[in-house]
């Protein structure tokens, strides 16, 4: 009886161990803390250098439309610095818009945030070893012709 206890005891003190165990892998942060320029333009340029690799080496569209998908997972686990929210979001549609072509995204002009946030951003990009080879606010905005 005493036995029964004991392991009853023991199995009900290792409850929380499993719990921790089988949560959620989710590995963004549980304050739902906002990214540093840095650290966004970390996301910003791995999935950018992911989709050009892609579209240099893959030969199926539907291998290039994964990492189109792994590019919106890696943005939707991520809170973006405070004054580029609606650009994560319009940047998020234009990616998962792209999903039955994801081809299309080279031709199509991605949305970009605001003058000086897209320059603050640009300015930060050669610190940032991801971006190393991925220029992706920096590079000119065409204008029209007129």
């Amino acid at each position: 009886m005493v036995f029964r206890i004991l392991l009853a005891a023991l199995a009900f003190s290792l409850l929380p161990l499993v719990a921790v165990a089988c949560g959620d892998d989710d590995p963004s942060p549980p304050d739902n803390t906002r990214l540093s320029d840095e650290d966004y333009l970390k996301v910003i340029c791995s999935g950018t250098s992911a989709f050009s690799n892609a579209i240099a080496t893959k030969t199926k569209v539907e291998e290039i439309g994964q990492v189109v998908k792994d590019f919106v997972v890696s943005l939707q686990k991520v809170n973006p610095p405070e004054d580029l929210n609606q650009f994560h979001q319009d940047f998020i549609k234009y990616l998962q818009d792209a999903n039955s072509d994801p081809t299309s995204l080279v031709t199509h002009r991605p949305p970009l945030p605001g003058d000086s946030a897209r320059q603050r951003l640009a300015s930060k990009e050669t610190r940032v070893a991801e971006c190393r080879d991925i220029t992706f606010f920096g590079r000119p905005v065409a204008t029209p012709s007129p």
